[in-house]
């Protein structure tokens, strides 16, 4: 019975790892490297950018998006991408660009860039949130599938400011900001990795998103 027990806690934690372990995220600050008046011209509009390079042993799989809004406490949790996108992960490292723009007075957009394909435009999404936050990285993935890998949010309060690095550092997953800091009021964006699907008759549009046999097909 013991050994079964052993066995089973074993399997489980096996499972945990090897998600957590599925994807791992490295970040670089491409604003550094722009000319001197790009960079004043995107400090003046508050315009915040990071782009992600993703390592892991994709195999042609399909990632699936999605947005957590964390509102006092509450998560709300919407995917980004339709069914009929195919966001296809093909070579063991890929790229996406983040990019946080102010909209209106109280919203910010946030658009994902996939600059393998010519820029192309993964999703825009635009949240109801201030632009006082800066993006994110999230080191930490949790033991959940959906593996964190941006954020947009204030660093750890603390009197007189918030502390940015202490949050980065922290070990801690997006989803326990709030419980463990009181962090509040931010947003955090998860991949998911799964065997794709091929499109069938009932499904009038399929657009796959890859480096390689990137195509859309257009049903009657």
């Amino acid at each position: 019975m013991k050994k079964k027990i052993i066995f089973t806690v074993l399997l489980a934690l096996t499972t945990m790892l090897a998600q957590a372990q599925q994807i791992k995220v490295e970040y670089e600050n491409k604003i550094s490297s722009l000319p001197e008046l790009m960079q004043q011209y995107f400090d003046m509009q508050n315009v915040k950018h990071s782009r992600l390079t993703i390592k892991g042993d994709f195999n042609g799989k399909r990632a699936k998006i999605k947005k957590v809004i964390c509102d006092k406490g509450t998560f709300v949790e919407r995917e980004l991408l339709a069914d009929f996108v195919h966001f296809i992960l093909v070579d063991s490292v890929e790229t996406l660009d983040f990019m946080a723009v102010p909209y209106g007075k109280d919203s910010l957009r946030i658009s994902c860039f996939y600059p393998a394909n010519f820029n192309h435009i993964i999703f825009n999404d635009t949240v109801r949130i201030d632009n006082m936050k800066i993006l994110l990285e999230t080191f930490t993935p949790g033991d959940s599938p959906d593996i964190p890998i941006m954020a947009y949010s204030t660093g750890i309060p603390f009197q007189g400011g918030t502390w940015f690095c202490g949050l980065r550092d922290s070990g801690v997953e997006p989803r326990k900001w709030f419980e463990k800091y009181g962090i509040d009021g931010y947003v955090f964006y998860t991949i998911r990795l799964e065997e794709d699907t091929p499109h069938d008759n009932n499904m009038p549009i399929y657009i796959k998103i890859a480096k390689q046999d990137a195509h859309a097909v257009h049903q009657q």
